[in-house]
């Protein structure tokens, strides 16, 4: 019984919510997004360089410099082709098992030169996922208003109600993809977590289609920028 009522607690409070206006924009959720990625790129950089001067104190190459996104299928085609312009040659190959092979090192060709090439093409060509451990304030705090103004204000225009038992498990289902039944893809949607009532078969395929889903739209965003 208490359930219930918790239950319908929440649902009136979505039918009822007023728009904030203090609330993030996309834009400022992008913004976030690109200035976790760059720090994360950046550290990631920093590391590389300390094992580089650590290993081959004699190499000599320019700073390190995120030049890319790549589909995640040609990630290791545009690595060995960065590798190739880096050295000068070809670098190595792809496999049968999808596992880059280096070439040998040529006559005069420093020690150095390919394993920096390496390392050096790994922080500029990378492949793009989506999942990145996004999620901060600026992203959660337009996620929520997403889903207890906007997204309810667009079911009650179809005579529906909108109901989630966990608020923060929907806010979660926007923000991280997440593996569901025998789907290849993760999902990223907060219907994961939000059930509709008072809307037929007919009414949910149009609400579900039509209405702003936060993570179809956090999906939409595509790859940050890094600024490096």
């Amino acid at each position: 019984m208490m359930r219930g009522l918790l239950l319908g607690a929440l649902v009136i409070a979505l039918t009822g919510c007023a728009a904030t206006p203090t609330a993030p924009t996309l834009d400022e959720v992008a913004e976030e997004r690109s200035h976790t990625v760059t720090e994360q790129w950046r550290l990631a950089a920093n590391a590389a360089t300390e094992y580089l001067e650590a290993e081959w104190p004699e190499a000599v190459y320019p700073p390190l410099r995120f030049e890319r996104w790549v589909e995640p299928e040609r990630q290791l085609a545009d690595l060995l082709q960065c590798m190739n312009r880096v050295v000068d040659r070809t670098a190595g190959s792809i496999g049968e098992t999808g596992l880059l092979v280096l070439n040998p090192r040529p006559t005069g060709e420093p020690a150095w030169e390919l394993p920096v090439a390496q390392v050096r093409c790994s922080l500029q060509v990378i492949a793009w996922t989506g999942l990145y451990p996004f999620g901060g304030p600026v992203e959660q705090a337009w996620v929520r208003h997403q889903v207890t103004v906007a997204l309810p204000a667009c079911v009650r225009r179809w005579g529906a109600d909108l109901e989630i038992v966990d608020l923060d498990a929907a806010i979660d289902a926007s923000i991280y993809p997440t593996s569901s039944g025998r789907s290849v893809e993760p999902l990223q949607s907060v219907w994961l977590a939000a059930q509709l009532r008072n809307a037929d078969e007919a009414t949910a395929r149009q609400i579900r289609a039509t209405c702003p889903d936060p993570g179809r739209t956090l999906i939409q965003l595509g790859p940050a920028e890094i600024r490096s």
